[in-house]
């Protein structure tokens, strides 16, 4: 059975931590703060902002919450005991997913579990404002709600006839649009798209590399993935082509900041492209060379990524 990529990273951070306290060195800009640190066995999987408000997520049910941007970090009383993988606080409806089918939704100061009718390990959620949200996961499972994440249904798909295989691919990061369209990524370089909120798709992507997240903003889009994988979209996901990294390292996340900025985090790599994904420059501020980080998010003091130790980096 292939483990998915944020199981493995549990691992990693067992053996790859610092202890509670440390802080890495900011690089010669002064760009690389650290905000939050947890202990050596402690991971994040995702982090998410919703005006000042910000939430990261990780192993055995953590919980952390910023109301100033991400500057500052408290802990909030874990929603149980599962390892939450993956955050959306793009629309009101605030949602997380995780291991063992959980999911979770924010009523006012809450979390409360959602049935999900799976026990398949969840990877990522996304959602819009209209109510739509997808939550995708392990073996080929998709899910559907239409009420905010109050209730979800599964969506099924005829993998054999897609891939051409009796394989189940684990599907990694979702992006649900304003208008609704749907966009997944995973396994064998996989990317669906839907126009009608998941009714129906299309396989506008297929390679070798797995895909583990992707970023869509209108038109243009990028998804990352194994083997320094990058892939960019200018017409909603409909058409894809290869960019070259320069990297043969598993990239995880990828953000696109105000001013442009391409930002692609992994293990133990982050690059950054001022050119729309054509040349890619390599940083190594901190740890960033021997270290892995999950995920990135954006606030309006800047960008933030998650990762090992529990810890929350301001890079920019």
């Amino acid at each position: 059975m292939k483990q998915t990529l944020k199981g493995a990273v549990v691992a990693l951070g067992a053996v790859a931590g610092l202890t509670a306290g440390t802080a890495a060195a900011a690089d010669e800009a002064g760009t690389f703060s650290v905000r939050h640190q947890g202990i050596a066995h402690d991971a994040l999987y995702d982090i998410c902002f919703n005006d000042s408000l910000g939430f990261a997520v990780g192993v055995a049910g953590t919980v952390l919450f910023t109301e100033d941007q991400g500057v500052s970090w408290r802990s909030l009383a874990s929603p149980g005991a599962e390892a939450i993988l993956g955050l959306d606080c793009a629309s009101a409806n605030i949602l997380a997913v995780g291991q063992g089918g959980v999911i979770l939704r924010r009523d006012g100061e809450n979390w409360n579990k959602v049935e999900s009718g799976t026990d398949a390990r969840l990877l990522d959620v996304s959602a819009n404002e209209t109510g739509l949200a997808v939550a995708v996961g392990g073996f080929g499972t998709v899910l559907k709600s239409e009420d905010g994440g109050r209730s979800w249904e599964p969506l099924s798909f005829d993998w054999e006839a897609l891939l051409n295989d009796f394989v189940e691919p684990h599907i990694y990061d979702v992006h649900v649009s304003a208008e609704g369209e749907v966009t997944v990524v995973g396994e064998f370089g996989l990317v669906l798209h839907s126009v009608d909120g998941g009714e129906t798709w299309n396989m506008t992507h297929r390679g070798e590399a797995s895909l583990f997240a992707l970023e869509i903003d209108g038109n243009v889009g990028y998804a990352v993935g194994q083997h320094g994988a990058i892939l960019r979209t200018e017409d909603g996901a409909q058409t894809w082509r290869d960019l070259a990294s320069g990297t043969d390292a598993n990239l995880l996340d990828v953000l696109t900041d105000r001013d442009g900025v391409v930002h692609v985090t992994g293990i133990r790599t982050l690059l950054e492209s001022a050119d729309g994904g054509n040349t890619w420059e390599s940083r190594r501020p901190g740890d960033i060379s021997s270290r892995w980080y999950q995920s990135l998010g954006m606030s309006k003091a800047g960008v933030f990524m998650v990762g090992h130790s529990g810890r929350i980096v301001q890079i920019k």
